[in-house]
């Protein structure tokens, strides 16, 4: 799993939070509160699609789709 997105998710959070307690300050109660736990989604295992990965014949990308997205080639 890739856990480069770390920054936005702290910025994420902190938005959240921060539209939480205005709308709290206003008398809103909790409703961006379940917003917070969106980012955290990613951490959690769901069942993943199993995709088969190709590759292309003519510069040897790699790729899920059935044409190259470097040269247009069909994938084999």
């Amino acid at each position: 799993m890739i856990r480069e997105g770390w920054p936005l998710t702290i910025i994420i959070i902190a938005a959240a939070l921060g539209i939480s307690f205005f709308l709290w300050s206003i008398g809103i109660y909790f409703f961006f509160l379940p917003i917070i736990f969106l980012p955290f989604l990613r951490f959690v295992k769901f069942k993943q699609r199993g995709l088969k990965t190709k590759v292309c014949p003519a510069c040897e990308l790699p790729s899920d789709g059935n044409y190259c997205s470097r040269c247009g080639t069909k994938l084999i």
